[in-house]
């Protein structure tokens, strides 16, 4: 692995999620670099337009990511299927998810928000910590035991373990969160990714139905955007 390359991605992706400018010294504390070598990777990446500085010495994203963002999501035979699939369904009440783990958290891709415009359903990009979503826990059912323990900790293991295991039973699986809120979650096949539906209300709601179409969303968009053989 190169360490440069690796370091400057765990820079940026800081700078992506910390919604504030930081400086040298800040961002080597977070990760655990010398001041030293952080300044060399700032240096690169402001050539690059990856970054920018402000008057304060310190750094945020610059232009340059936003463009490499835009580049990626335009030609992403992914976004595109998700969002064919969205536009298929149309607006609904019920929120459609797509999501990603990233270490102990999820990251949402897609968030429609129930009845908000597909617009801004994309690129969310909130993290939520993995007990609080489906998303999160059927993604670590696909992982073994031993896969979960080394990301989480034995101790947030044993928290979740029914959890998982149940998600394990289920090609959807599916939680009430705050008494109300009922979610269901399938992972989208051959893609470390889950899509699910939230903000799941009221007795008329044909749950099997939600579950086919969750099954058959996940197998359009994993049919779209992985390379035929």
């Amino acid at each position: 692995m190169n360490s440069t390359v690796f370091d400057a991605f765990r820079c940026l992706n800081l700078l992506a999620t910390g919604n504030r400018a930081f400086g040298i010294r800040e961002i080597g504390r977070e990760m655990g670099l010398d001041p030293a070598k952080v300044s060399r990777l700032m240096q690169t990446l402001l050539a690059l337009e990856m970054v920018q500085q402000d008057a304060k010495r310190k750094y945020s994203l610059g232009m340059g990511i936003h463009r490499l963002s835009a580049s990626a999501i335009h030609n992403s035979a992914f976004y595109t299927a998700v969002l064919e699939m969205l536009e298929e369904t149309g607006s609904h009440s019920v929120s459609i998810v797509v999501g990603v783990l990233s270490g102990k958290n999820v990251v949402y891709l897609i968030h429609t928000r129930g009845g908000k415009s597909i617009a801004r359903a994309i690129g969310n990009y909130e993290s939520y910590p993995v007990h609080d979503s489906v998303i999160g826990i059927k993604l670590l059912a696909a992982m073994s035991d031993e896969e979960i323990v080394a990301r989480l900790g034995s101790h947030d293991y044993q928290l979740l373990k029914s959890d998982i295991e149940e998600a394990r039973r289920h090609q959807v699986f599916g939680k009430t969160f705050n008494d109300t809120d009922y979610r269901m979650a399938c992972v989208i096949p051959g893609m470390q990714a889950a899509i699910a539906l939230s903000n799941i209300q009221g007795d008329k709601l044909d749950i099997a139905k939600l579950r086919d179409f969750l099954i058959s969303a996940a197998r359009k968009i994993s049919g779209a955007s992985l390379p035929q053989l």
